[in-house]
C-alpha cells in the first residue's frame, strides 16, 4: 500500500487489534488470541514498512541457519518491500535554503539502511564534501512498530519510532495526505571554517516524491528540500563552492553558458528564489503545520 489515508487508516486498525491481542492474552483466550494474529498477519501484508522489517528479519535468521536459497528469497521481498517506502527513494540532488548561507545543493545516497546527505556546495560553516545530515532507518532498531506483533519480532530494538505529524485541515487537502511521516537522524552544525563542528538531533521529514525536509531539533532549525531541474543543477555545479547567492531580479531573457559568471550566478538565485516562493505557496504557509514551537518534546516543536 502507498503512503497516504489508506495505510494510516490500516494502521490505526492494526493498533486496535494490536490492544485486542494483549487483552486475549492477558485473559487467556486462546481462540480469540489466535484469531487476532491471523487478522493481523494478514492486514500487515499490505503495510511496507512492516513487510521489509520481517523480512529483513528473516533473512538475518535464515543467514545465521545457513538456508542460502531462502535467504535470497527473503532479500528479494526486502528489496521490493523497500522500494515503496519513500525515505529509501531520496537519492540525488536535491537544493535548499540553509538560512543566511543562502541556497546550497546536497546529494543524498545510502549505505545499506544509512541515508546519508553530502554537501555538494557548501557555505563558511560546513564546506561542501563534508556530511549535512544523516538518518539511520534501519526498522530493525526500532521498537513499536505499528500494528506490530508485540510477541512476535525477533528483532533486538533499541529506539522508539517517532510519531507522523498530523498536517492541518487545510494542509491535508493541500498535499493529499494527513500525516508525514519523520525518521530520527543527526544533523551537522560547525562554526567559521569548519571548527568545531558537532552533531545534534534532527529529525527527517518525509513531504512527498518531490520535496522533503531535515529539522536540527534543539537549535530550531527546518530546511525544505525540493528536486532542482537539471538545467539548474549544472548553473549550481558550476559555481560549486559559492558561499552564497544574492537577491534576485527580473530577467527578460536567459544569459547563455558564455555569460559572465557572475551573471550567470544571479540568474540562478533567481530561479531558487522563484522555485521556493512557488513551493511556499503551494505549502500554505502556515497551514503546512512544521513550524517551531519551542516546545519541550519532539512533538511540540511542531504547530
Amino acid at each position: 500500500m502507498k503512503y497516504g489515508d489508506d495505510l494510516w487508516e490500516l494502521r490505526e486498525s492494526m493498533e486496535k487489534l494490536s490492544v485486542g491481542l494483549l487483552e486475549a492474552i492477558d485473559s487467556g483466550e486462546r481462540e480469540k488470541e489466535e484469531e487476532i494474529r491471523q487478522e493481523l498477519r494478514q492486514i500487515g501484508k499490505e503495510d511496507p514498512d512492516l513487510v521489509y522489517k520481517f523480512e529483513l528479519e528473516q533473512l538475518q535468521k535464515a543467514l545465521m541457519e545457513g538456508r542460502e536459497s531462502d535467504a535470497r528469497i527473503h532479500s528479494m521481498l526486502a528489496s521490493a518491500a523497500r522500494s515503496c517506502l519513500p525515505q529509501y527513494n531520496l537519492d540525488g540532488l536535491w537544493v535548499g535554503k540553509y538560512g543566511q548561507h543562502g541556497y546550497e545543493m546536497i546529494n543524498v545516497t545510502y549505505v545499506g539502511d544509512q541515508l546519508i546527505a553530502y554537501k555538494v556546495t557548501g557555505d563558511k560553516s560546513v564546506p561542501r564534501g563534508e556530511i549535512t545530515f544523516q538518518a539511520d532507518l534501519n526498522p530493525l532498531k526500532m521498537k513499536n512498530v505499528i500494528g506490530n506483533d508485540p510477541s512476535s519480532s525477533t528483532s533486538t530494538s533499541t529506539e522508539e519510532n517517532l510519531e507522523p505529524i498530523n498536517l492541518t485541515p487545510y494542509a491535508a487537502e493541500k498535499w493529499g495526505t494527513s500525516q508525514l511521516p519523520r525518521h530520527k537522524g543527526l544533523g551537522q552544525v560547525a562554526e567559521t571554517g569548519f571548527n568545531n563542528n558537532q552533531w545534534m538531533d534532527g529529525q527527517l521529514i518525509i513531504i512527498g516524491e518531490e520535496y522533503f525536509s531535515f529539522a536540527w531539533v534543539p537549535i530550531e532549525q527546518q530546511i525544505f528540500f525540493g528536486r532542482p531541474s537539471p538545467e539548474l543543477a549544472l548553473k549550481m555545479l558550476r559555481e560549486i563552492g559559492a558561499a552564497a547567492i544574492t537577491p534576485f531580479k527580473s530577467w527578460e531573457e536567459p544569459p547563455t553558458l558564455d555569460s559572465d559568471v557572475n551573471v550567470l550566478k544571479d540568474y540562478v538565485s533567481s530561479c531558487l528564489e522563484k522555485t521556493t516562493e512557488s513551493v511556499e505557496e503551494e505549502m500554505g504557509g502556515d497551514a503546512f503545520g512544521c513550524i517551531w514551537t519551542g516546545g519541550e518534546t519532539d512533538e511540540s516543536y511542531f504547530q
